[in-house]
């Protein structure tokens, strides 16, 4: 099977364990490389999202997506599907070590609910243990708990994966001020911080990426969720002119430029579907590659910006959580 040159080639090197990995996969199943997020933790490099799901349109997306070759499926406890997504994973007959599963407990808590919460989060599931956990937000949605509930709710996640209920755990909607309180006082590393991130970013400042360039600077892997823009009111990354005229070049639809823009530099998706259609052409992105001239117009486009303030320029509005 043909190696793809972006696997040495792109603007974040992946590790030769992720080339490995691809040319392990490659031959049965989705072709999906594996980035190592923590020591031994290697995170499929797309996956299935399951925001706004709810528990039978979980269910059915997952089915779908176990069958035709996804690994990867993200949740979370605010989701309120996880026993859908669990169902589907139970009747999928995939031997669970086959499987990357994250899920993700509110932000804001102190230990001991954290702790009792994570257990519930693994009860919804029906599972034994998560591969990846993530604490969603920084404070409560609100906006209650701070730095000190950030350091208590970190403890317990190292809690839960040192007893095997994760094997590697991270962060969500986090910038440099939050993930600094964490690296203060953590024995287990960051693996991840989930955030926002499309093509109309690729210039964007650290308030509307969340810190990008701090989480490359500190090796926490940087994963992408809305990485089609959902939460932006706009077709442009599905229909629009850029991403459609530059798919016509390779026989790849829009929304395929959109995800293999951030694969390509090294940044796992979770896109979401409950389509057979898009869910398997949402995954169809790692036997071909964009151009050097293709990636850089991408990385330049400034529309959709990032959803959330209406500030001049926009940002995330994750940065001004206290």
């Amino acid at each position: 099977f043909p190696t793809p040159s972006w696997l040495f080639n792109n603007m974040a090197p992946l590790s030769l364990a992720v080339v490995l990995l691809f040319l392990a996969a490659s031959t049965q199943g989705a072709q999906v490389p594996k980035k190592e997020i923590a020591p031994g933790v290697y995170m499929p490099m797309a996956g299935l999202g399951t925001w706004e799901y709810n528990s039978s349109v979980a269910y059915s997306a997952v089915k779908i997506a176990l069958k035709v070759g996804y690994t990867h499926i993200d949740t979370a406890m605010g989701y309120n599907n996880q026993d859908g997504v669990g169902k589907a994973i139970k009747d999928s007959g995939v031997p669970r070590d086959n499987l990357f599963i994250t899920s993700k407990i509110p932000g804001g808590l102190d230990y001991e609910t954290a702790v009792k919460t994570l257990d519930t989060s693994l009860s919804q599931l029906g599972l034994t243990y998560v591969d990846l956990m993530l604490v969603h937000f920084p404070a409560t949605w609100g906006g209650k708990g701070g730095k000190e509930m950030r350091i208590q709710e970190w403890k317990a996640m190292e809690a839960f994966q040192k007893a095997g209920k994760a094997k590697a755990i991270g962060v969500s909607h986090y910038c440099k001020r939050h993930l600094e309180d964490i690296l203060a006082i953590n024995t287990v590393p960051i693996a991840v911080n989930q955030v926002q991130y499309h093509v109309g970013m690729g210039s964007s400042g650290p308030n509307a990426t969340d810190d990008k360039d701090f989480c490359d600077e500190h090796n926490i892997t940087y994963e992408s969720f809305s990485p089609l823009c959902g939460p932006c009111g706009t077709m442009e990354l599905i229909n629009g002119t850029l991403v459609t005229s530059i798919g016509a070049k390779y026989g790849k639809s829009g929304p395929q430029v959109a995800l293999k823009w951030q694969v390509q530099q090294g940044i796992p998706v979770i896109p979401k579907s409950d389509k057979q259609s898009h869910i398997e052409e949402n995954i169809d992105l790692f036997d071909w590659e964009l151009s050097t001239t293709d990636m850089a117009k991408l990385t330049a486009a400034t529309s959709p910006p990032v959803a959330g303030t209406n500030s001049k320029p926009p940002t995330s509005g994750d940065c001004d959580v206290p």
